[in-house]
């Protein structure tokens, strides 16, 4: 025990100067934020979790609820609730929109393209990750969930004030691509009305 006690002091000291770089705001510290404490009122006195039709907030789903859902339709993705839940933390879009495209685009990752590209919203190609067959492909579903948190967050959606799945669902999934992008936002705000009911 006693030669564990520099490993452990040292591991100590190198998470505080992480913690410390990521600093309290960054999505890094809002993700272990999350991990430690759950969520937490916003400054405004608001919930720290998306609210009504918005998806601008923190996680609304646990990590546990969301391994359940995966699990029980079959998706090979069952597991990684953890890093779904983080993702939605760091990038402050809440996973109960991001599961709920999911579900849309793949059925949670059992049908067409995500099967292969472990891609959660079926991706276009991107930069920072392979193009195979005009879709976005990742090595990993944590690589997958990344990217559509940040490109939600991004510039094209969140930062360009689309907020609400109607919204957002317009740009996505334009009717010009042979999509129903009021349909699909319908689906998707029913989803995640009734996680966020159960949770």
């Amino acid at each position: 025990m006693r030669s564990l006690l520099p490993i452990i002091a040292i591991a100590a000291i190198a998470l505080f100067f992480v913690m410390v770089a990521s600093g309290p705001g960054s999505r890094v510290g809002q993700s272990w934020n999350y991990l430690t404490n759950g969520p937490a009122p916003i400054n405004n006195g608001s919930s720290a979790h998306a609210e009504g039709s918005s998806i601008v907030g923190g996680p609304s789903l646990s990590a546990s609820q969301i391994d359940q859902i995966l699990c029980s339709a079959k998706s090979p993705a069952c597991g990684t609730g953890n890093a779904f839940t983080l993702d939605s933390a760091e990038y402050n879009i809440d996973d109960a929109f991001a599961l709920a495209v999911m579900k849309h685009e793949s059925n949670y990752g059992t049908a067409g393209v995500a099967r292969q590209n472990l891609s959660l919203g079926n991706l276009r190609c991107i930069e920072g990750a392979a193009c195979v067959g005009g879709y976005a492909a990742f090595s990993s579903w944590q690589q997958g969930y990344s990217a559509f948190y940040k490109l939600i967050s991004g510039p094209l959606y969140v930062g360009a004030g689309l907020t609400t799945p109607e919204q957002i669902l317009q740009r996505y999934a334009p009717a010009g691509d042979n999509n129903d992008p009021s349909g699909y936002a319908q689906d998707v705000e029913a989803l995640m009305r009734d996680w966020r009911q159960a949770a």
